[in-house]
C-alpha cells in the first residue's frame, strides 16, 4: 500500500473503521488516505486534488445506489472505484462493475489481503492512462460548491431570507453563508439548501438543517448544524412535465 492515495467514501462508522483498518494494516507507510462520509464532500476533495483510487460505498445519505458511482465517473472518470455493499445489494454491485466499477466487496465479505491485492492491481492496470487522468481532470466539469440558501430565525428577532453558502461540512456541522441580516449570536435558525445530488439520480433533495447563530461580520453568517435531514423538493411543474415528455423523443 506504499506511495498510495486513496479516497474512502463510508457514511457507516463500523464499516468505514473495518475498511480503514485493513488499508492501514501491513505496509502502509505510504499510504495517503482522505475519509469523508458523503458523497458532495468526495466529490469536492476530487476538485482539490487527484486520488490512485476510490472506495465507495453503495449507501450514502446523499446518494444510493449506481447514482453515486455515476456521479464519480463525472467528476474523475479514469480514477478506478471499488464499491462496498450489503449482502443484499449484489446484484447492484455486479451492475456497478459493468457500469464501470473496478470491483466490489460486500460488507460480511471483506476479506483484507483480497482487497489490498485488488486495490494494487487496478492501480497498476490504470498507470498506463496516467496523462489522462489529468487532462480529465482539468478538463472535466466542476461539481457546484456554492449553494443557494434560504434561511428563517425561530427565535426573535424573527426575519427570513436568502443568501449563498460559502463553506458546509456536515460532519464538522458548520455552515458558512452569505447575508446582510443582523443575527444574534446563539439565535436559533434554520437554512435550506437544494443539494446538488440526485436521489436514484432522478429525484431532487434539499438539505434542510437547524442550528444556532455563532458570528456575523462583512456579510457572512456563520453557524453549527445542530441537527439536519434531506427532504425531496418539488420539480417545477413545466420542467416535470418536459422532463416526462423527454423519454418520448426518437
Amino acid at each position: 500500500m506504499a506511495e498510495t492515495s486513496i479516497l474512502l467514501i463510508s457514511a457507516d462508522r463500523s464499516t468505514g473503521d473495518r475498511l480503514e483498518g485493513i488499508l492501514r494494516s501491513g505496509d502502509a507507510a505510504g499510504l495517503d488516505l482522505a475519509r469523508v462520509e458523503f458523497l458532495l464532500d468526495g466529490l469536492r476533495s476530487l476538485q482539490n486534488r487527484a486520488f490512485d483510487i476510490i472506495i465507495i460505498d453503495l449507501n450514502l445519505p446523499d446518494g444510493e445506489g449506481l447514482a453515486t458511482l455515476r456521479n464519480l465517473q463525472q467528476q474523475a472518470p479514469a480514477t478506478p472505484a471499488i464499491v462496498v455493499c450489503a449482502v443484499a445489494d449484489r446484484e447492484l454491485a455486479i451492475e456497478a462493475v459493468r457500469k464501470g466499477a473496478y470491483n466490489f466487496f460486500c460488507y460480511d465479505e471483506l476479506d483484507g489481503p483480497t482487497l489490498r491485492k485488488s486495490i494494487d492491481t487496478a492501480i497498476r492496470k490504470g498507470s498506463e492512462d496516467a496523462e489522462k487522468r489529468a487532462a480529465d481532470r482539468r478538463t472535466n466539469a466542476r461539481f457546484p460548491c456554492r449553494l443557494a440558501v434560504s434561511y428563517q430565525t425561530l427565535e426573535h428577532p424573527i426575519f427570513s431570507g436568502q443568501g449563498t453558502s460559502e463553506t458546509l461540512n456536515v460532519s464538522s456541522k458548520g455552515l458558512l453563508f452569505t447575508s446582510n441580516e443582523k443575527f444574534e449570536a446563539g439565535q436559533l435558525v434554520q437554512v435550506s439548501l437544494d443539494w446538488p445530488a440526485l436521489l436514484e439520480n432522478q429525484i431532487p433533495l434539499k438539505l434542510v438543517a437547524e442550528g444556532r447563530i455563532v458570528r456575523t461580520s462583512s456579510g457572512q453568517t456563520a453557524m453549527t448544524i445542530d441537527k439536519y435531514e434531506f427532504r425531496t423538493r418539488r420539480i417545477p411543474k413545466a420542467a416535470a412535465a418536459a422532463a416526462s415528455a423527454a423519454p418520448a423523443k426518437r
